[in-house]
């Protein structure tokens, strides 16, 4: 990690932000995103129904996937971790733990989320990367990760039912309760 991005993680700690946003790293710096009542209701009904629908684990959302790679430490949705792996008080998750990891797409962070994120994702062997797309009623979800790439993609629309591989059983979220902006 450089000195610059030592500061950037120190800056983003330091900062407070409202709980209606969100700090990012962006090409432009530091960014301060609005977060809308679509993205917001879609990552809690998914947390609820993580928590409904797969019994010994629980869902975990605003958190940090460590290790950083290149200085980047992304911060998804949504994901799992089974009861007996919770920190209570940690804000960082291995990307070892991880089964998958949810996305929530807003306008500012549509290109990221389908272009940039599943690079990341993929290089750190997280099994499924989902992106919820409030902007336009879809989803696609990113599967088998080989050599830092996604081998199988699966899209739908919110109504649809998406299966998520997560160890050694399957969750099973229900798209039509997802807001579409």
């Amino acid at each position: 990690m450089t000195i610059a991005d030592n500061w950037v993680e120190s800056m983003q700690e330091a900062m407070e932000v409202p709980r209606s946003a969100r700090l990012r790293l962006t090409r432009n710096g530091l960014t301060v995103v609005p977060v809308t009542h679509a993205h917001r209701t879609t990552q809690r009904r998914i947390e609820n129904q993580i928590e409904e629908r797969l019994p010994g684990w629980t869902p975990v959302g605003e958190f940090a996937v460590v290790p950083p790679r290149e200085g980047y430490k992304p911060e998804p949705d949504a994901s799992a971790l089974p009861l007996d792996q919770v920190r209570s008080g940690k804000s960082e998750i291995s990307e070892a733990l991880l089964p998958f990891v949810v996305e929530v797409v807003s306008p500012e962070s549509k290109h990221r989320d389908y272009n940039t994120k599943p690079d990341h994702y993929a290089l750190r062997g997280i099994p499924a990367y989902l992106i919820v797309d409030v902007l336009c009623a879809r989803w696609t979800l990113l599967t088998r990760p080989v050599d830092g790439e996604y081998q199988h993609t699966e899209t739908g629309v919110f109504g649809d039912k998406i299966t998520i591989p997560v160890a050694d059983r399957i969750l099973t979220l229900d798209s039509s309760e997802f807001m579409r902006v």
